[in-house]
């Protein structure tokens, strides 16, 4: 890995020039997708520049391009999260923080063959307190929703 990251600082230097849909793309990114692609044994793989990137554009297309998809969010989730919620057009419901009985509430009253995402954070960023992660991912499963953490 050293001798790797030192090639590549020799090669393109070390400062970025930008973020990536500044910079562009460069081999190092389109290897490095392969890789972690293959590693997953996935057709595919993409890098975002940062977390807040990684949510905002994982949740608007997922969110965006399932068809009639009801997004469930905790209320104190990260800004991106909910800017990737905001652009994706889904309809959504906001449950009470980490209130897993508010969470079912809401769930139970969404048709039981619509697709449904329930989006929460691990450790809230916001205020550092941790999800119930095993009894949201429950509850999801047991409406048939796909949890997104």
């Amino acid at each position: 890995v050293l001798a790797a990251m030192k090639f590549a600082v020799d090669e393109c230097g070390a400062g970025s020039g930008g973020s990536r849909n500044i910079g562009g793309t460069n081999h190092y990114h389109v290897a490095l997708e392969a890789e972690l692609a293959a590693l997953h044994g996935k057709q595919d793989a993409v890098l975002f520049t940062s977390g807040y990137s990684a949510n905002e554009g994982a949740l608007s297309v997922l969110a965006g391009r399932i068809d009639g998809c009801a997004v469930f969010s905790d209320q104190l989730n990260h800004a991106s999260i909910i800017d990737g919620l905001r652009h994706s057009g889904a309809e959504k419901s906001i449950y009470r923080h980490n209130d897993c009985a508010h969470l079912e509430k809401l769930l139970s009253g969404v048709d039981p063959q619509r697709p449904k995402l329930v989006v929460t954070e691990s450790v809230h960023s916001m205020r550092g307190d941790i999800a119930p992660l095993a009894e949201i991912a429950d509850i999801a499963k047991r409406y048939g929703a796909v949890t997104f953490v």
